[in-house]
């Protein structure tokens, strides 16, 4: 299946900045929408968003421009969520945040 990125994320692969500021450009608000909705602090979602897209840039040789970019930004998302949540020491605001991620697996 092609999908409407392929040629975008291959020049993002090959290190392309441009191609690259493309993606976030597109991406970027609904990215943030999610961790938003998720953690309840436009902060913390706005850092989660900027660290997985940091990650993916630093990353980019391993994309694959053949898949869906907008699956792996919100897998990368969810598990960079997952990995914020081991900071919190409360296990009762800890299953909070969990139920909240749970909850948007099916979508």
């Amino acid at each position: 299946m092609t999908y409407p990125y392929q040629q975008i994320l291959y020049q993002v692969t090959q290190g392309d900045e441009a191609a690259f500021n493309q993606l976030y450009s597109h991406f970027h608000v609904t990215a943030f929408k999610f961790c938003s909705i998720i953690l309840k602090d436009e902060t913390e979602a706005e850092n989660i968003t900027k660290e997985v897209f940091a990650k993916i840039w630093n990353d980019r040789v391993q994309l694959n421009p053949e898949g869906s970019f907008q699956s792996y930004l919100f897998l990368n998302l969810k598990n960079e969520i997952f990995c914020q949540m081991k900071k919190y020491a409360d296990p009762a605001a800890r299953g909070q945040y969990l139920d909240k991620i749970n909850s948007f697996q099916g979508n």
